[in-house]
């Protein structure tokens, strides 16, 4: 490994470590009582920029880079079917509120950012350990890092959630495919 890629892997897991403790302090930013929503938007537009452009290490593997464009629509549906089954199994949807708009896009933003950074930054600098270890790593800290917001309750269903998102990651090989999923997941969250 080059001095250069030593450095720039060494920087994107101290990246990995601070998002995952900013993510950890979301709490904080709503601690004030006042409208949290730039604080939001400003958290979630850096780390999905750091999630998506930072450069992450090469490694070889016998698959290809990207599956087939089936293979993600595959993916893709199997997992909006599985957050369908779940949104339908926990009472269906409720009411719209007046803040629905807001909400929808802030959880839209906050889905696509998680992704970027679980699905890519993360799951790629776990890569070189293993693919096994990629999925159930990333999928771990994106469940730890919603405890502080949604409380241990959360965990198993976060954990799942995880585990089906960055499943999407590995056989796809994009972090869009669980990002669109994880849009929807929120969306059907919020209706």
């Amino acid at each position: 490994m080059s001095a250069s890629t030593f450095l720039r892997t060494r920087a994107a897991w101290a990246l990995a470590t601070v998002g995952c403790a900013v993510l950890l302090a979301r709490p904080s930013l709503l601690a004030d009582g006042g409208d949290p929503t730039a604080r939001l938007v400003w958290l979630f537009v850096l780390l999905g920029f750091v999630g998506a452009l930072w450069p992450t290490p090469r490694v070889a593997t016998t698959a290809p880079a990207t599956a087939s464009a089936p293979v993600a629509v595959l993916a893709f549906a199997l997992g909006a079917f599985a957050f369908l089954v779940g949104r339908f199994a926990t009472g269906g949807f409720a009411g719209a509120h007046p803040w629905f708009v807001r909400s929808l896009v802030l959880n839209a933003l906050a889905a696509v950012a998680e992704e970027a950074f679980f699905r890519r930054l993360v799951f790629d600098l776990l890569l070189p350990y293993g693919a096994t270890t990629a999925l159930v790593g990333s999928a771990a800290l994106f469940a730890v890092v919603h405890v502080t917001v949604w409380g241990l309750w959360v965990l198993p269903l976060d954990l799942a959630a995880g585990l089906l998102l960055s499943w999407q990651r590995s056989v796809s090989g994009r972090w869009s495919v669980p990002a669109c999923t994880h849009v929807l997941a929120n969306a059907l969250a919020i209706l």
